[in-house]
């Protein structure tokens, strides 16, 4: 496997349209989360097939018939989710491996609200990131402390979850194959007024705080790749290696990936994930970075979003974009995404799978 050359180009004779074709699809994946090989999204996807055909769903529906006590929760925030498929050429049964996550009054309390986002990759990754989403929330609900040491209830709810996954099963009722698929988690449980934000992988999180007549953009993440130094080490000393795809000098090869020592496998774009079997053997953790933010008057709103979103476009810039529609948050979120899906096109020939949520904690601003 190798990043696609000139020479790779030029290459002719019997097969030539094959072979091409072969090549601009590795060209293709570059920017995508795992290396060519192992990329996935190509299967059924049961649990969403409905969604996966239209290519772009709101979630909104899944926030409204609240029961009286999500809707207590919920109180005067506005919430929209949002995912568009995305698109690689030559595989036309392509799936969404995003998930968006809202729950109201988690631990039937009305003052703990959950947001998130999961970005599934791998043959598998849809399966993973379904098994997240429905997972997570019931495994954080479980730990009796979570209301009074948050940070300690996520960290046990997440191991716990990621325990569970191993021995799940998908929808034909077999075991989930997670050896070379997985999926990022960035999560906040909001208690009362103070966030808690958790991340695990290259999703993110990011804040968007009113400054007299301006606004800024505050990262509650940070996105855990490869080569961020103390991730580099933990995978180094673990027996990995961290490099691009394998190349020509000078060639655009994508970002650095973990790789087994010796042998191309598996190419994970990211230092921490939940799956992922292979990777997690050379350094790649679930263990979740939190951060703390206590949310006052002038937090306009909160912008959870897999990297199909941040791949291409800064932190500021969603929220310029998320800003100037603050006042129609589904107009908002048709925006972001859509702004995603074109910076796509314009640099890409594959598209990432593009998901989003809005939380919006002072609507009257």
């Amino acid at each position: 496997m190798g990043c696609v050359s000139s020479t790779d180009k030029a290459q002719g004779g019997d097969g030539k349209d094959d072979e091409e074709a072969a090549v601009i699809a590795k060209t293709q994946r570059r920017k995508l989360s795992v290396a060519p090989q192992h990329e996935g999204g190509g299967g059924v996807d049961k649990a969403n097939a409905k969604p996966n055909r239209k290519g772009s769903v709101h979630m909104n529906e899944g926030i409204g018939g609240l029961t009286a006590l999500e809707l207590a929760g919920k109180g005067n925030l506005d919430v929209v989710a949002k995912s568009n498929k995305g698109h690689v050429p030559f595989s036309k049964k392509k799936v969404n491996q995003d998930r968006a996550m809202v729950k109201f009054s988690l631990c039937d309390d009305e003052k703990m609200n959950l947001f998130g986002v999961m970005d599934g990759h791998g043959e598998n990754g849809h399966d993973v990131a379904q098994f997240v989403m429905e997972n997570l929330p019931l495994c954080l609900a479980k730990q009796p402390n979570i209301k009074d040491d948050t940070t300690e209830g996520i960290l046990v709810g997440v191991k716990e979850c990621v325990y569970n996954l191993q021995s799940a099963l998908n929808k034909d009722g077999k075991k989930m194959n997670t050896a070379f698929s997985g999926t990022t988690c960035v999560f906040g449980i909001m208690n009362d007024q103070r966030l808690y934000v958790a991340n695990i992988g290259d999703s993110r999180c990011v804040m968007c705080r009113q400054t007299n007549n301006s606004y800024e953009a505050i990262e509650l993440s940070e996105d855990q790749k490869p080569e961020n130094p103390l991730e580099k080490k933990r995978i180094l000393e673990a027996g990995g290696r961290v490099e691009p795809l394998p190349g020509p000098p000078g060639e655009d090869c994508g970002p650095p990936r973990v790789w087994l020592r010796d042998v191309d496998v598996p190419g994970l774009a990211m230092s921490r994930s939940i799956g992922d079997d292979v990777s997690h053997s050379v350094g790649v953790i679930s263990v979740p970075e939190i951060k703390t933010h206590d949310v006052e008057a002038n937090d306009i709103f909160a912008i959870w979003a897999s990297d199909g979103v941040w791949e291409f476009i800064s932190s500021k810039e969603a929220c310029d974009i998320v800003w100037k529609l603050r006042h129609d948050l589904n107009a908002a979120v048709n925006a972001l995404t859509n702004e995603a899906t074109r910076k796509w096109k314009e640099e890409e020939e594959v598209i990432d799978d593009i998901t989003a949520v809005i939380v919006q904690f002072n609507p009257s601003k």
